[in-house]
């Protein structure tokens, strides 16, 4: 219930306002205005998280994002200016923080002394949840805004932050599942190479304060989930313009839906294994499949079900993307930094997303929805490179490591 605005509010002001104005430019700045506010406030919210306790931030900041959404939904239904819109955007998208993160981190400190095959279990199973989201939000958002225009784009505002709203008001008051405020550093790795004791020490008093991207391969991390996340957002802009430009909005839902389904898929498959291969370089091969997948859906789009199929196989290798980059993360981060760690990775899917949804809609008025479609494979081709720098940085700091402790 908590992230039921995840796979919708972007989708919805989209919608929303091409209803209302009839051209595709600002319906996707407005999104990237949204997302990319909330992506600037995420590491804040997880920084509060961590230092304040879930409980006390969470409780507080619930009722504000769902009167944020009903404001935003308030104007759109007066036919408010495009300027005052897209400011409320901006302060709705100052409102959200990742939910994933903070379960995710809920998820680390329940399973602390456990193997980490337990973990990537847990969050494969995050993933898989998350999908089974963008399966039904979009499906649902855009059979609502669709429904009989321009009224019904407002409701998915509201039934969705609704349901967000009392999700979180439960979600928070589960105490017993609530981690500590600060957790106390017992370990630091870096993929799966851990230091000793009498090293742990030395290296935590050298890093203590050290912001968690300056460790090897961090801001490689959420810089490759920005360009990998920005093949979404584009192509769900992109498949509502050419499915609009068909006559087939009422199915935009279940096309979206395609590569969330095959995450989910993914997911399952991914969680249910022991992987012994080093997870940098599972990620690089999950991004050529993923941009060969979105190259058949490009070579495919004139059919449909055709291109459903490819859509399904290209969202296989989503969910265990995310899954392997939290994992990640958890391995190198200090447990009293773990929200703020796993949030720059929804902080660069979110970066991501806006930028996919703003360049799809810029492309779309002026080179058309085909040409726009090489944008989505071209995306997912530019993280392999990214997350090869990570990789290497990693491996020169393990040696590193590795030749001071002997």
């Amino acid at each position: 219930m908590t992230r039921a605005t995840m796979s919708t509010i972007g989708l919805s002001m989209i919608l929303c306002l091409n209803n209302l104005y009839n051209e595709w430019t600002s319906a996707g700045l407005m999104s990237a205005v949204y997302v990319l506010a909330a992506a600037f406030v995420t590491p804040v919210y997880a920084r509060l998280f961590d230092k304040y306790g879930q409980r006390k931030v969470g409780l507080i900041t619930a009722p504000i994002q769902f009167a944020a959404l009903l404001t935003f939904a308030a104007a759109a239904y007066m036919r408010a200016p495009l300027p005052v819109l897209f400011a409320l955007a901006v302060i709705t998208g100052l409102c959200m923080y990742s939910v994933g993160a903070v379960v995710r981190t809920r998820w680390a400190w329940a399973l602390r002394d456990k193997p980490d095959d337990y973990l990537n279990t847990a969050y494969a199973l995050e993933s898989a949840i998350d999908e089974i989201i963008f399966i039904l939000g979009p499906i649902a958002a855009a059979t609502i805004s669709t429904a009989h225009p321009p009224v019904t784009t407002i409701i998915p505002f509201i039934l969705f932050g609704g349901i967000n709203f009392v999700g979180a008001m439960i979600f928070y008051n589960l105490k017993s599942a609530t981690p500590p405020a600060v957790v106390t550093v017992h370990e630091i790795t870096v993929d799966d190479t851990s230091l000793t004791s009498a090293s742990t020490k030395r290296a935590q008093n050298r890093i203590k304060d050290r912001n968690i991207l300056l460790y090897p391969g961090m801001l490689m991390l959420p810089l490759g989930i920005l360009a990998f996340n920005s093949t979404f957002s584009a192509f769900d802009v992109i498949m509502t313009a050419i499915l609009k430009g068909r006559g087939l909005a009422h199915i935009t839902g279940f096309m979206l839906a395609t590569i969330a389904l095959g995450s989910l898929i993914g997911a399952l498959i991914f969680g249910s294994r022991k992987h012994t291969h080093n997870s940098w370089m599972r990620m690089m091969g999950f991004m050529v499949a993923l941009a060969t997948g979105i190259v058949a859906i490009g070579l495919s789009v004139q059919w449909l079900p055709l291109a459903a199929f490819f859509g399904v196989f290209a969202g296989l290798f989503v969910s265990p993307t995310y899954a392997t980059a939290n994992l990640v993360m958890r391995q190198t981060a200090p447990q009293h930094k773990l929200t703020e760690g796993l949030s720059w990775i929804s902080t660069g899917g979110t970066i991501g997303s806006s930028l996919g949804s703003a360049v799809a809609g810029i492309f779309l008025d002026h080179v058309g929805a085909l040409t726009t479609l090489h944008f989505l494979w071209l995306s997912a081709a530019i993280a392999f490179p990214i997350f090869l720098v990570g990789y290497m940085q990693v491996r020169a700091a393990n040696k590193k490591m590795q030749q001071g402790i002997k």
